[in-house]
């Protein structure tokens, strides 16, 4: 009988310290998914920064009235828009398009071709200009030309555009 008595006593002792046991690695378990859940958010807010941060602006946005010969008048026969491509290193390095938009003192797009399209938030956009550029990561200066009817005096609107993204922008009166 004793001995009965004894070994249900051991069962239920390691039954306890089983479920002890158990009960602690379950918390274990609980502790270690919710470090790794807040590993993944952390990481996820950090590869969105990065994306962020890689992305190209553009600064000293220009816009220029020119003759045929390149000179600058205040009747005008084509537009130039210079711009600088700011350095960064987080972007990738390599070929690019710039696109720009002029938008006109009537609130229009200025544009050479019907087709002249690219894509912006899933939304097919006109544009003025595009250029191929070669960006390594440093300060790139570009110049893209309009050449097209519709340029009159005014307030004009200038966008640049890269890489799906809006880079840039700046209001220009033209005289």
């Amino acid at each position: 009988y004793f001995r009965a008595v004894w070994q249900t006593a051991a069962l239920e002792l390691l039954i306890e310290e089983t479920v002890n046991e158990n009960t602690t690695i379950r918390k274990m378990i609980t502790t270690y998914k919710l470090r790794a859940e807040t590993a993944e958010e952390k990481s996820q807010e950090l590869s969105t920064k990065v994306r962020q941060g890689a992305v190209i602006r553009a600064r000293d946005i220009r816009l220029l009235a020119l003759s045929k010969s390149d000179r600058e008048v205040s009747r005008a026969e084509r537009l130039r828009v210079d711009l600088v491509l700011v350095g960064n290193e987080l972007a990738e390095p390599g070929e690019r398009t710039v696109y720009v938009q002029i938008i006109g003192p009537d609130g229009y797009v200025l544009a050479n071709a019907s087709n002249a399209l690219f894509d912006f938030e899933g939304d097919k956009i006109t544009f003025s200009a595009a250029r191929q550029v070669d960006y390594q990561n440093n300060d790139l200066s570009v110049s893209l030309f309009y050449n097209g009817s519709g340029i009159t005096s005014g307030k004009y609107r200038v966008k640049i555009y890269t890489d799906g993204n809006l880079i840039g922008s700046n209001e220009i009166i033209l005289r």
